[in-house]
């Protein structure tokens, strides 16, 4: 499971390389190289320069002597036009470092400092019309990601999807394209679009639905009591 730290670092990362004169960047970019997946940490794209620049995430030694991809022939220095690795201030020396890697340090403060420049690889084993797809496909992905997530995020953790009948989900009206919350039961085909210039019905069964959370008995008790508690005598 990856740590907030590491999280936190290739985050950074991404901004170092937008600040960069960055076309392109995206985390998490998956990449291919005779039928081994690499995942670039951070990948950025300059379009006039016509470069790519790979960033690996370090948090511990640990991490770093075990990565058997950064020496390798289908490394991430073998892959673009220059590779970094990024790591806390002082976690490895410049020194450690495979050839043709530069490194960035990171301090408590997110300011990256250049420890040791790359040597420019003048042959990638990528091609930069491949690079510029998968880095695209990696940051579109992201931004979709990014919006589900906030439009499915459940608040209430799950606590009353137990044994639910009732869900709040997210719908859009084929007829408006509205997207609008709807509260519904488990066996509900319909349900009339909130618009108020559309009124349309929604066949949940063919329109783009998300659940965001259910709701149980044991919710329906709890809140029925709370208003009772709350009425005005």
């Amino acid at each position: 499971m990856e740590s907030s730290l590491h999280e936190h670092l290739k985050r950074q990362a991404l901004y170092w390389l937008k600040a960069k004169m960055t076309d392109l960047c995206a985390n998490e970019v998956q990449l291919y190289i005779r039928r081994k997946k690499i995942i670039a940490d951070a990948l950025g794209i300059n379009m006039t320069r016509k470069e790519a620049r790979i960033i690996e995430v370090k948090v511990s030694r640990s991490d770093f002597l075990r990565d058997d991809v950064l020496a390798a022939p289908h490394g991430y220095h073998q892959l673009a036009d220059y590779a970094y690795l990024m790591t806390p201030v002082g976690l490895i020396s410049p020194e450690e470092l495979p050839k043709g890697y530069g490194l960035l340090e990171i301090d408590e403060y997110d300011t990256i400092r250049v420890k040791r420049n790359p040597v420019r690889n003048r042959k990638p084993r990528l091609t930069l019309d491949t690079l510029i797809k998968r880095t695209g496909r990696a940051a579109t992905n992201a931004v979709l990601f990014k919006e589900l997530t906030k439009e499915t995020k459940d608040l209430t953790d799950g606590i009353y999807s137990r044994g639910a009948d009732v869900h709040l989900i997210n719908a859009t009206c084929p007829a408006c394209k509205k997207r609008r919350k709807y509260l519904v039961h488990t066996d509900q085909e319909t349900v009339v679009c909130k618009t108020r210039a559309c009124k349309g019905l929604i066949p949940l069964k063919k329109a783009r639905v998300h659940s965001v959370t259910s709701y149980n008995k044991t919710f329906y008790r709890q809140l029925k009591a709370l208003m009772e508690d709350a009425a005005p005598y």
